[in-house]
């Protein structure tokens, strides 16, 4: 009993010094925020400091481009998982965030021929998905 009751006390002085600011709380991998975006649509990202620099980690699954000193705009290109790190005047880290793209699955079908896959963008009527040439 007394065990227990030394748990408590040890718990409630950590919750006490945490809520009180004495104690950092380091992030885990399951709090990473993670951005999602569906292929060749766009999201906006719009923050509270002027931006200096952003860094992709792979340019082939998302683009990214400024709109304004404090607006991101970050399209879908490929199906797969990235970084997005931005950095403001100063070279601080403002934003480091895993970005997700996955396909629009509403707006495409899949046609499946032996091992070839066709992808067909049905909007209304069912054509070639147009693919966005690479810079």
């Amino acid at each position: 009993m007394a065990y227990k009751n030394m748990i408590n006390l040890k718990k409630l002085i950590f919750l006490s010094l945490l809520s009180a600011g004495l104690l950092t709380h380091q992030a885990r991998a399951e709090e990473i925020q993670t951005i999602q975006i569906k292929t060749d649509q766009a999201h906006i990202l719009r923050l509270d400091k002027p931006v200096k620099s952003i860094i992709i980690g792979n340019d082939a699954i998302v683009d990214a481009m400024m709109q304004d000193a404090k607006t991101i705009v970050l399209t879908g290109r490929n199906n797969g998982v990235t970084n997005l790190v931005v950095m403001d005047q100063n070279g601080v880290t403002m934003l480091d965030e895993q970005v997700m793209v996955g396909q629009n699955d509403l707006a495409t079908t899949r046609v499946f021929r032996g091992s070839d896959i066709s992808v067909l963008s049905c909007t209304p009527i069912c054509e070639p998905k147009a693919v966005s040439p690479k810079l």
